[in-house]
């Protein structure tokens, strides 16, 4: 590897990690002086009041390396992604502080979207063989980038329910991507990914192990997360539309599922279920794979870690599956969470039922795997 280039990613990483870093403390400040904090109720898995807000000092020390290191790289279409990340700040800022309505957030995830679907003219071009499909129109292009957008969006606001599980898998997700950008030679983009780690593991300390300055990312910051990483996952697809070197894959639609399977199967589990039990889709509840976690009895770092440690699984067996084909690849992947994010379910059917020896000895073997 070039010296220089290793010096920058090191740079980028460490700006990124030091703004955030600084800039926790202030915002935790700030946000208890404001009352603007979390607290504990029927549904949350943390007690007492915790500051959040914290995707201020995320989107900070995100933004500031971004603008340093990507330099004659930068992807002049990522101002858009830049400018919706904005837009999406404030509404995660709102919904923080005062609190908005359900539509009203959605609205707003759909005017960011199509700031960076229209303008910008990031999005989907073609499924790459998915059911048959390559090429497609305009206007499917723009329904289908609009729905990654926003659904990818909400499975970050929805599974950062315990310390940690937001930025982990979001920090997972990057390195991902931005190892491939780095190998496919799009350099500019493997800076964004790179600068989105430096500033998600800075939080993550704070968040994990802080004590006097412990914060939460907030909508401010699991809102912003989630849409700086469907841009890039839209990125992702579109440098592989058409195999033209050694790191381009022929599945990479089914491939970005199995990168971002922890949040996106989680939401389209417990989105079902909540419709099955005639409730709506973003009522809360503790259905979520991190609280089936919790009730068989692991701590919150040890449900944080499985989590995270599954969806990295998933990505190996994505990309080793990649000769298949998007249609196939994908049907294994969503075949295996099927298994995967059902077991807990059904230990705690065990666990709770009245049954002979045998069924006790299959849920205390079972537990062990969690707890």
């Amino acid at each position: 590897m070039d010296l220089n280039l290793l010096l920058k990613i090191i740079l980028s990483l460490g700006v990124a990690f030091a703004i955030t870093a600084m800039l926790v403390p202030v915002v935790v400040s700030i946000v208890k002086e404001k009352g603007v904090v979390a607290h504990e109720n029927g549904r949350t898995s943390h007690t007492g009041t915790i500051p959040t807000m914290g995707g201020i000092a995320i989107f900070a020390g995100f933004l500031i390396s971004v603008l340093v290191f990507s330099g004659s790289g930068f992807r002049d279409d990522f101002r858009y992604v830049i400018a919706g990340a904005v837009f999406m700040l404030m509404v995660g800022m709102k919904d923080d502080i005062q609190g908005i309505t359900p539509w009203m957030k959605f609205a707003g995830q759909i005017i960011a979207a199509l700031i960076i679907i229209i303008p910008g003219d990031i999005r989907f071009t073609s499924l790459q063989g998915f059911l048959g499909i390559e090429e497609i129109s305009y206007f499917w292009s723009v329904v289908i980038s609009l729905v990654t957008i926003v659904g990818l969006t909400n499975c970050f606001n929805l599974i950062d329910g315990i310390d940690g599980l937001a930025s982990g898998i979001g920090t997972l997700v990057s390195v991902t991507l931005g190892i491939w950008f780095g190998l496919a030679g799009q350099f500019g983009l493997m800076f964004i990914c790179l600068a989105l780690v430096g500033s998600l593991i800075a939080f993550s300390i704070y968040n994990i192990w802080g004590k006097e300055n412990k914060i939460f990312m907030g909508d401010t910051g699991s809102l912003v997360l989630g849409f700086i990483l469907a841009a890039l996952v839209i990125e992702f697809n579109e440098l592989n539309v058409g195999v033209q070197t050694s790191v381009d894959l022929i599945s990479a639609p089914a491939i970005s599922v199995g990168i971002l399977i922890v949040p996106v199967f989680d939401t389209l589990r417990v989105f079902m279920l909540r419709m099955y039990r005639l409730k709506h889709p973003f009522s809360p509840d503790k259905t979520h794979a991190h609280h089936n976690l919790i009730s068989l009895g692991a701590s919150h770092p040890r449900a944080t870690l499985s989590l995270i440690f599954l969806n990295f699984l998933f990505i190996g067996i994505s990309f080793l599956l990649n000769g298949l084909g998007n249609t196939f690849v994908l049907l294994i992947v969503m075949l295996l969470a099927l298994v995967a994010f059902y077991l807990p379910v059904f230990v705690l059917r065990f666990k709770n039922s009245e049954g002979n020896s045998f069924r006790n000895w299959v849920a205390k073997v079972s537990m062990n795997l969690f707890v």
